[in-house]
């Protein structure tokens, strides 16, 4: 998937993949990462979820990685934070900007060019709409990238189960079968939860899909 398809998302103001609170399977289940205050939780394609704010005001830092300037600026004025920019630099090359304010530290660029060094110690991850916003030959790569760079961290993990042949996505498909391919073999995985969202959706009711099963696994 081309970056140019988010790029052009945003300033399109397509971004129907945003919600206007914070995730409520994040507030009932954040407790099953066990993190304290001061933790470091990294948020993967963040987009500008208010689930940044929310893990701010527990107390954590948030590190992030999002491709859209365009969100990250209207993440950091949502939340009333003045961004501190700066390049985001390798090997002399600038390759992106870093926006910085008291305990969130966002990379605008690619996922992919992240490194451990540049992360830092990692306490968790909540991927609420990164595995399932990447097309089924990307996966593959995120999920080996994500591990390696977080030291495998535990995780919550949010994705949609439905008919892709009625909607060719983003958000796509993952089922727990591709989940356990991906992932089975660095953690015990734990599904949470699961249920069928879609006569809350009337977007991907539209598209002719007869149900949109939402599910929430722990990667311990």
């Amino acid at each position: 998937m081309e970056h140019t398809f988010w790029h052009d998302k945003w300033a399109q103001k397509q971004i129907g993949f945003h919600l206007p609170d914070v995730h409520p399977l994040l507030v009932r289940n954040l407790p099953l990462l066990k993190v304290k205050k001061g933790d470091k939780i990294f948020v993967p394609l963040c987009g500008k979820t208010l689930d940044i704010g929310y893990f701010l005001q527990q107390g954590f830092e948030v590190v992030a990685v999002e491709l859209s300037e365009v969100a990250i600026g209207e993440l950091f004025g949502q939340l009333n934070l003045k961004a501190d920019i700066t390049s985001w630099e390798k090997e002399g090359q600038v390759i992106g900007k870093i926006y910085q304010a008291t305990g969130l530290r966002v990379f605008v660029g690619d996922f992919f060019a992240l490194t451990a060094a540049e992360l830092g110690k990692i306490s968790a991850v909540y991927d609420r709409a990164a595995l399932v916003a990447l097309p089924f030959e990307m996966r593959r790569n995120y999920a080996a990238h994500m591990s390696k760079i977080t030291a495998y961290a535990s995780q919550l993990l949010m994705t949609l189960n439905y008919d892709q042949s009625c909607m060719a996505g983003p958000p796509f498909s993952v089922p727990d079968q591709e989940v356990e391919a991906l992932y089975g073999g660095s953690y015990p995985i734990q599904k949470i939860v699961e249920s069928d969202i879609i006569e809350h959706e009337p977007h991907f009711a539209s598209k002719g899909l007869s149900y949109l099963n939402q599910a929430l696994y722990q990667l311990k």
